[in-house]
């Protein structure tokens, strides 16, 4: 079967039409988009509400409370119920409902509120893009695609940041809202596969059964090395998700604008990009645990030199080799669960991996962060941040594959109608 001219998109799993390949790149695109202007602002936007370091952290750990509990909801809803695509249009429409909400007057309480309403639905975002990705391509050229976010991040995050330099950050509210109706848009246009059959995963008679969780349950059962990779995920994004809090709290202390934080967020995002071509290609000579050995150790190096920075050329500038990690840890995360998991259970898998990095991870990160921030400083958040990375990394050598999936064994499951 002949390959698509372009980025390397693979034939789609639910019909080879032009209109559903436009459709993914659309979709992918606008995730990078709607996150670029808005998540790198996250806790400047917060602090310009009034909020401290330590109420930032507080916030940010509510959202992630919440983004725990709804990831795994979403991934059963939506290889079971309703389908990828149709889940991620509710929820890019309930997120941006509430980024749109904040343009209006509310007292602290109802703020810290929206933005864990915000959280709930966006944490659905980026798994379901990656199970739909994943299934409609087969396994083969997820990076080539998946940077696709990161250009879109990039751009979108820098141009924001000049914008808000003469709007301030209300414009994010509208131009997140904007971002999250394109991508409930491009949802309706692209393909999937059947839903998942639980009871066809229940094993053999006399297996006890699977955890009283849904899909995830099946999922964890299905592959159980699933469960030590999470464990290292959650590891290393527990320092992840404590730079890219405070960070920007770092940079404006030290004399940064909006602009800088931008640089710095959307420089990280511009190095994914390259990292994103070449991951997969890494990973057929050295293997997935070795691509997330590797790339959790250069963030571990990144970590460190934030803790020991005060030059916010010199931040911007470490920041962007953090976007090379990253991107190495994502690829070789999001291959591991195509890897691990049939096609109908991708975004069960996919969801716990955001579960575990961008849920539990965040709740510890931004709890002991803001703590930490607010007493001790700076180096003490990053330089135990790094510690954690330095241990994932560890973890990550026996947890993790040393091959890359077989792109003949994804995308098995029969197309469903939509």
């Amino acid at each position: 079967m002949s390959r698509r001219p372009g980025l390397g998109l693979s034939p789609c799993a639910n019909g080879d039409t032009i209109g559903a390949v436009i459709a993914l790149r659309f979709l992918v695109l606008a995730v990078g988009v709607a996150l670029g202007v808005f998540y790198p602002f996250l806790a400047v936007v917060l602090k310009g509400f009034g909020f401290s370091a330590g109420e930032i952290g507080a916030i940010a750990s509510l959202g992630a409370v919440g983004f725990t509990l709804a990831v795994p909801a979403w991934g059963h809803l939506a290889d079971v119920r309703l389908g990828r695509p149709r889940t991620l249009q509710v929820c890019a429409i309930g997120a941006g409902l509430a980024v749109v909400a904040l343009l209006l007057p509310w007292p602290g309480f109802a703020i810290a509120v929206l933005f864990a309403i915000f959280w709930v639905f966006e944490s659905s975002w980026q798994p379901l893009a990656d199970a739909i990705t994943v299934n409609a391509l087969r396994g083969r050229d997820y990076g080539r695609v998946r940077l696709l976010t990161s250009l879109s991040f990039s751009v979108a995050s820098i141009l924001a940041g000049f914008l808000y330099n003469g709007t301030g950050y209300g414009a994010a509210f509208v131009v997140f809202g904007l971002a999250a109706l394109a991508l409930a848009i491009a949802a309706a246009y692209v393909p999937d596969v059947a839903r998942a059959d639980l009871s066809a995963h229940r094993g053999p008679a006399g297996t006890p059964p699977p955890l009283r969780i849904g899909s995830s349950g099946v999922a964890l059962r299905v592959a159980p090395r699933l469960g030590f990779v999470l464990g290292a995920v959650t590891l290393l994004f527990i320092g992840v998700l404590g730079g890219f809090t405070f960070l920007p709290l770092r940079l404006e202390a030290l004399g940064g604008s909006p602009s800088d934080i931008a640089l710095s967020s959307g420089g990280a995002a511009a190095a994914e990009i390259p990292t994103m071509l070449i991951a997969a290609h890494v990973a057929r000579r050295i293997g997935l645990r070795g691509l997330f050995v590797a790339s959790a150790l250069i963030y571990a190096a990144c970590l460190s030199a934030w803790a020991l920075s005060d030059v916010p050329l010199a931040i911007i500038a470490t920041r962007a080799i953090s976007g090379i990690g990253y991107a190495g840890v994502i690829v070789s995360v999001v291959l591991t669960i195509a890897a691990l998991l049939p096609a109908e259970l991708q975004a069960t898998g996919q969801s716990l991996f955001q579960t575990t990095a961008f849920g539990m991870a965040a709740i510890v990160a931004n709890v002991v962060g803001g703590i930490l921030y607010d007493s001790l400083g700076h180096e003490a958040v990053f330089g135990l941040a790094a510690v954690m990375a330095v241990g994932s990394a560890a973890l990550g050598w026996f947890a993790f594959p040393r091959t890359p999936p077989n792109p003949a064994m994804a995308g098995k499951a029969t197309p469903a109608t939509r």
